[in-house]
C-alpha cells in the first residue's frame, strides 16, 4: 500500500494491496479506495487482479504488488460536439439576452439536449479519482471511457 497522505488525521491511499486495505483509516479518508474492491472501470475484484509488477510494469513508477492504483480521470469522455455548441453559446448567450450559457443551451436546443450538452462539457472538464487495475490504468482517456460504459451498460441489461 503506498500513501499520498498520511499524517494530522489524514489519509489518502495512492495503491490497494490487500483487502485490509479497503478499511477506512482513522480520521478522514481522501478519496478512499472502493469498499467492495472493484477497479472503477472494468469492476473485476482484487481476487482477479494480477498485481503491479515492479518499475515500468505496466507504469512508469514502482508499484510492485498493487492490485487498484488511485489515478485522477475526467468525469465524463471528451465530446466535440458538445464542446463547439457550448463554446458557441459561451460567445453569445449574453448578446442574446441569457443570464447563462445553459439557459442559451436549453433555448436553441430544447430542455433534454441542451441540459445534456451543459452536463456533457462539465463531465469532461471535472476530474475525480479511479481505482484500476494494471489493465485498466494504461488505457488512455477514450479507451479508459469505451471499456467503463460499456459494463455499465451490460449491468442495465442484466
Amino acid at each position: 500500500m503506498q500513501y499520498i497522505i498520511k499524517g494530522n488525521g489524514i489519509t489518502s491511499l495512492g495503491s490497494v494491496d490487500s483487502e485490509e486495505d479497503l478499511k477506512p483509516h482513522p480520521g478522514i479518508n481522501l478519496n478512499p479506495p472502493p469498499e467492495d474492491g472493484r477497479c472503477n472501470c472494468c469492476g473485476r475484484h482484487m481476487s482477479e487482479l494480477k498485481p503491479f509488477g515492479g518499475p515500468g510494469d505496466p507504469l512508469v513508477g514502482d508499484f510492485s504488488g498493487a492490485l487498484l492504483l488511485k489515478k485522477f480521470r475526467s468525469d465524463g469522455p471528451y465530446d466535440e460536439e458538445a464542446e463547439k455548441a457550448f463554446e458557441e453559446a459561451d460567445r453569445y448567450c449574453q448578446k442574446e439576452g441569457f443570464e447563462n450559457v445553459e439557459d442559451y443551451l436549453k433555448f436553441k436546443y430544447g430542455e433534454e439536449k441542451g441540459r445534456g450538452i451543459y452536463y456533457a462539457v462539465g463531465l469532461h472538464d471535472q476530474v475525480g479519482k479511479s481505482w484500476e487495475c494494471r489493465d485498466c490504468a494504461i488505457l488512455d482517456e477514450d479507451e479508459y471511457f469505451e471499456k467503463l460504459i460499456k459494463r455499465l451498460n451490460s449491468r442495465k441489461r442484466n
